[in-house]
């Protein structure tokens, strides 16, 4: 029995150019980090050579199927997408959970995508690394299943980290932002992540912004410049340990996302944005592509009273979380079983 375990993420700047319309004409950076919720993806052999898959996000299952027979389904899409491209034949039940609700805006469906290639490879004894995980999981996101994807999140969850990522046409690089840990930790007690509680369907906004990249829209492009141009900024205080703009970096980076296409934002975030800036925060944005999710803040200790107490009054939730260094994992269950 196989475990596999894979982060969900927390991007700071620079979402948007991550999308291949954008980086192959102009590269695209941003900063990200790994965080500690996860996916989880449990894998059982089977006898029969058939497969049987259970999620508990979407609440489906479905019985025992032969290869040859799976087809995708929704909630079960994915983890059949990956059976095929691997081309994992001998039978397997697939138990599938992730610690936050489809849609929320923290990168969990590229995440479970990363967490079945790692473990589907392990169970078939094929070894593949980071970079091999992350292109095989953006492969089966963006062309075999056509969701409207960028590639950060699964380079995020592969890799895991606090990191700056880089896309080019042929080539992403992952570097790890030298910042000292005093800063690090500083910077994760300064941010607050909430619930908004309403999930949403990400793939609509992020239709209509590669329709705008590819009709080169000169605001959507102006806008995805500007957020390169905030995460190499934002890289480059980090990298001296600097933390003091980062607040101002970030809501920088919200104003112009809200510029890559209509839907990004609507009039109750903006409510709770401004409310949220009013009690405290230093500046903030909405996780993920917009439209819903989580909205994290940067608010200094000794604001965050106030702030956690407005937020909730609105509804919200708090969502504890911190900065995770590992990335994707598989552990053999039966190793502990059987010491």
């Amino acid at each position: 029995m196989l475990l596999g375990t894979s982060p969900l993420r927390l991007s700071f700047a620079g979402g948007g150019t991550d999308l291949q319309e954008y980086y192959e004409n102009f590269e695209g950076s941003v900063v990200s980090t790994a965080i500690n919720h996860f996916t989880y993806v449990i894998v059982t052999p089977r006898q029969d050579n058939s497969f049987q898959v259970f999620s508990s996000d979407f609440q489906v299952h479905f019985k025992p199927t032969k290869y040859n027979e799976l087809k995708p389904e929704h909630g079960t899409e994915l983890a059949v997408t990956v059976v095929k491209s691997l081309d994992f034949q001998q039978g397997a039940n697939l138990m599938l959970n992730s610690e936050v609700a489809p849609g929320s805006g923290l990168g969990a469906s590229s995440s479970l995508a990363v967490n079945l290639v790692k473990t589907i490879s392990t169970l078939k004894k094929e070894k593949m690394n980071n970079e091999e995980i992350a292109e095989n999981a953006y492969d089966i996101g963006r062309n075999k299943l056509n969701w409207f994807i960028g590639k950060q999140d699964e380079y995020i969850s592969a890799f895991g980290g606090f990191n700056f990522i880089k896309f080019k046409k042929d080539k992403v690089t992952v570097n790890k932002i030298p910042i000292n840990r005093n800063s690090l930790l500083e910077l994760e007690k300064n941010l607050l992540l909430f619930y908004i509680g309403k999930t949403r369907n990400s793939s609509n906004i992020l239709r209509e912004q590669i329709k705008l990249i590819r009709e080169k829209n000169q605001e959507t492009l102006n806008a995805l410049h500007h957020a390169k141009e905030l995460s190499e900024e934002m890289y480059s205080s980090l990298s001296q340990s600097n933390i003091t703009k980062f607040g101002e970096l970030l809501g920088a980076g919200w104003e112009s996302k809200k510029k890559f296409a209509k839907g990004v934002t609507n009039e109750y975030v903006e409510q709770l944005y401004n409310l949220a800036i009013k009690s405290g925060a230093f500046g903030g944005k909405l996780t993920g592509a917009g439209g819903g999710g989580h909205l994290l803040f940067y608010c200094e200790p000794s604001k965050q009273k106030n702030l956690i107490e407005k937020m909730q009054g609105q509804g919200l939730k708090q969502v504890q979380s911190r900065f995770y260094e590992s990335g994707c994992k598989v552990l053999d269950l039966y190793d502990f079983t059987n010491p």
